[in-house]
C-alpha cells in the first residue's frame, strides 16, 4: 500500500473507508461510507461522482486522492477499475515516477485486465528505461514484468531495455528490473541479455549491482547460456577474486558444490595461491576452494603454499592466517604432517604477533604432541 502523510490538499480533508472495515461488495455500502474528497470544490464521495466531475486524473496525482483509488482497485470492481484506466492512462509515465502514482499505476498493471496491460506497457514503451532508473518508477517496471501475459507484452518490454542494458544493469533501481527480467521473460527473450552479459562478464561482475544480476544468470539461465557464463568467469576468475564484489560470482560457482566447477577455479588460480591468501578478497576465496570437500583441491593449495617464498609471511598475515588454519583443520594426516614440518622451524615467532598465535593454537589442537620451543 502507498505511505500515508500530508500532502497538498483536497477540500474536506483524507479519504478511506468509513467504520466496520469488513470484506466489501463493488459499488456497495463501501462507497456511502467513504470519506469526502472535494477535487475542484466539488464534493464527491464515488468513483461515478468523481469520474463525471472530470476529477479521476487530479486525484491520481494527489497523495490522499491516489490513495483513494488504489482503495477502489483493490476492490477489482471492473467498472470502477475501467474508469480509473480510462483517466489515468495518459499520465502513465509520470505517475509511475511519482511517490504516491507509482503505487496506482502498479494496481492499474495487476487488476487490468490483459489489453489494458498492453496498452499501459506500449504507452510507457519509449520511457521505460527513464522509468526503470527511478527509484519509484523501478516497483511499475518490475510489475509490468511480472504480470506480462502475453508474448508481445514481453517483447516490448525487452526491446525498450535492450539499448540501455548495460546502463540498467549499473544502476541501483533499474538492476532490479533486469533480475526480474532474467526470472519471468521466456528463452528467446532473454537471450539478449544472456548474451550481452556473457560478452561483458568482467565488466558486471565486477560492479555493485551487476554482480548481483550475474548471479541470477546463474540462478536462471537455461543450460547452455549458464555454461557460457560460467567459462567466462572461470576465465576472469583471477582477476574477479581480488575485486571486492567479483569475489561473490566466483564464490557462487564455488557453492554449487559441484567438483568439475570448483577444480576449473582452482586450476584459473593456480601458481598464484599465496599472492592471493594475502589479500582480502581473494582469501575468502581460497578458503572457499578449501572448503569444497575436495582432497585434490586441498592437496594442490597446500603444497603450493608451503613451497612459497612468502610462506612465512602467510603465518603471520591478517587474511592469510585463515588460509593455513583452514589447511590444518581439513587436511588429511599426512598432509597437516608435512605442514607441520613447515611451520615448526617458525614456531617461535608464532607467538610475537595475534595471526601468529592463533595458527599455533589451531597446530596444537590438530597435532597435540608438536614441541613449542622448550616444551
Amino acid at each position: 500500500a502507498a505511505p500515508h502523510g500530508g500532502g497538498s490538499g483536497w477540500q474536506g480533508g483524507g479519504v478511506g473507508t468509513g467504520k466496520g472495515g469488513g470484506k466489501h461488495e463493488p459499488g456497495g455500502s463501501e462507497s456511502r461510507n467513504l470519506k469526502r474528497v472535494a477535487p475542484r470544490g466539488r464534493e464527491t464521495r464515488t468513483i461515478e461522482e468523481a469520474s463525471e466531475a472530470g476529477a479521476l486524473r487530479d486525484l491520481a496525482h494527489d497523495q490522499h486522492g491516489c490513495r483513494f483509488l488504489q482503495d477502489q482497485l483493490d476492490l477489482r470492481h471492473k467498472p470502477h477499475v475501467d474508469l480509473i484506466f480510462q483517466a489515468t492512462k495518459a499520465d502513465a509515465v509520470p505517475l509511475s515516477m511519482d511517490p504516491f502514482g507509482n503505487y496506482l499505476v502498479q494496481k492499474l498493471v495487476q487488476y487490468g485486465t490483459t489489453e489494458q496491460r498492453g496498452e499501459l506497457i506500449e504507452l510507457a514503451a519509449s520511457s521505460i528505461a527513464e522509468v526503470a532508473l527511478n527509484v519509484h518508477g523501478t516497483r511499475v517496471v518490475q510489475k509490468m514484468v511480472e504480470c506480462a501475459d502475453t508474448h508481445a507484452q514481453k517483447a516490448a518490454i525487452t526491446a525498450a531495455i535492450t539499448p540501455r542494458l548495460m546502463e540498467l544493469i549499473r544502476d541501483m533501481n533499474a538492476n532490479h528490473v533486469i533480475q526480474r527480467c532474467l526470472a519471468a521473460l521466456p528463452p528467446d527473450l532473454a537471450a539478449g541479455i544472456y548474451d550481452r552479459i556473457t560478452a561483458e562478464c568482467l565488466a558486471v561482475a565486477t560492479h555493485r549491482h551487476g554482480c548481483c544480476v550475474l548471479q541470477r544468470c546463474l540462478d536462471h539461465a537455461d543450460p547452455a547460456n549458464r555454461d557460457r557464463i560460467i567459462a567466462e568467469v572461470v576465465r576472469n576468475a583471477a582477476q574477479l577474486v581480488v575485486n571486492p564484489f567479483g569475489n561473490y560470482v566466483v564464490q557462487y560457482i564455488l557453492d554449487l558444490k559441484q567438483q568439475p566447477l570448483t577444480r576449473a577455479v582452482v586450476h584459473a588460480l593456480q601458481g598464484g595461491f599465496a599472492e592471493l591468501s594475502l589479500q582480502k578478497f581473494s582469501s575468502n576465496v581460497i578458503e572457499k576452494c578449501l572448503k569444497s570437500g575436495d582432497e585434490a583441491t586441498v592437496r594442490l593449495v597446500a603444497e603450493e603454499l608451503t613451497a612459497a617464498e612468502s610462506f612465512p609471511n602467510l603465518l603471520h598475515d591478517p587474511f592469510a592466517n585463515y588460509v593455513i588454519q583452514t589447511l590444518l583443520t581439513l587436511g588429511p594426516d599426512d598432509l597437516v604432517g608435512m605442514m607441520v614440518a613447515k611451520i615448526q622451524p617458525h614456531l617461535q615467532t608464532l607467538r610475537s604477533t595475534l595471526y601468529g598465535k592463533r595458527i599455533q593454537a589451531k597446530l596444537l589442537k590438530r597435532c597435540p604432541n608438536t614441541r613449542v620451543g622448550g616444551r
